[in-house]
């Protein structure tokens, strides 16, 4: 579980200028890699310009999820949009998963029709892609462990500049023997490679939508953190859940030995100060006297 104090906010202006980048230097390369693979007949930089344009799609959706996750709360929506950020991760996994499914069935097609392709210049084409996806991957790096979105986004390029490693392999592979069914297998392999490297983002990112304890939360550690707490006899009816890819909240009903108002107070900060150190900053608490009955049978345990 993260002992920091509290979610470190990535710097808006440089992840914006990440975003910016990166959409603009990967659509450019996916038009390059497209019109080499087509005219070239390489099935290995078609399918990695499928990828590379899913790169540009999350890339733009994860900005506007980010965009939208920082809008102020409403009548209507007294939480803001600070989920958008948790769907748009959700979307650009299952975006992977279409992509994959797409290159699959390419693959197979074209291991019953092996075509003769240029391994040298597939072999160029994609170092320019592991140059560009690296670099891309790179300005997203810093922040990716604090927000799950921008993990989302760092994930498609970093996977991009593996799987252009191996369209290279495949090039060189294909220059040096002139076996061109390789170039279906990589394919292949890439998609492989996509599905476990992202399998994680997918089912975290499905798990914050559904509003579970988020995978960096020990739900049993927090009940007893909550409860070691001078004053406090028994927390119950917790609830923790993400409200967006920096925020996470707690709601508990507390039962306490004191009546008085002034140490209710302490208790009440005591408890949120050491949340604090566990990554949620999101606190609601009610207090309730410990001979005092539940109004929810359920939520005792």
């Amino acid at each position: 579980m993260g002992e920091s104090h509290k979610h470190t906010v990535p710097s808006r202006k440089n992840l914006n200028s990440a975003y910016y980048i990166g959409i603009g230097v990967n659509l450019a390369y996916t038009i390059i890699e497209f019109v080499f693979g087509t005219l070239n007949n390489s099935l290995a930089l078609i399918s990695d310009a499928g990828h590379n344009l899913s790169d540009v799609a999350s890339l733009i959706l994860s900005l506007i999820g980010m965009k939208l996750a920082q809008r102020a709360e409403t009548v209507a929506y007294t939480y803001g949009f600070k989920k958008a950020s948790l769907l748009a991760s959700l979307i650009n996994a299952i975006l992977l998963v279409v992509v994959v499914i797409g290159i699959l069935t390419q693959a197979v097609q074209k291991l019953d029709n092996i075509t003769e392709v240029p391994g040298l210049l597939i072999v160029w084409v994609a170092l320019v892609g592991v140059t560009i996806n690296t670099i891309s991957a790179f300005l997203f790096f810093q922040h990716q462990k604090e927000d799950i979105n921008v993990k989302g986004a760092f994930l498609h390029l970093l996977v991009d500049a593996l799987v252009s490693v191996g369209v290279v392999i495949s090039g060189l592979v294909i220059y040096f023997t002139g076996y061109n069914i390789i170039d279906p297998i990589i394919s292949i392999v890439i998609a492989i490679v996509i599905i476990i490297t992202t399998r994680k983002l997918l089912i975290e990112s499905l798990r914050l939508v559904l509003d579970a304890v988020p995978e960096a939360i020990d739900y049993k550690e927090i009940k007893e953190l909550i409860e070691k707490v001078e004053g406090v006899e028994e927390a119950h009816h917790i609830h923790i859940w993400a409200l967006s890819s920096t925020i996470n909240a707690l709601t508990a009903h507390i039962s306490v030995e004191e009546d008085d108002m002034e140490e209710w107070v302490k208790i009440k900060n005591k408890i949120k100060h050491e949340l604090l150190h566990h990554g949620i900053e999101h606190v609601t608490l009610e207090l309730e006297k410990e001979d005092e009955d539940c109004e929810q049978k359920e939520c005792k345990e």
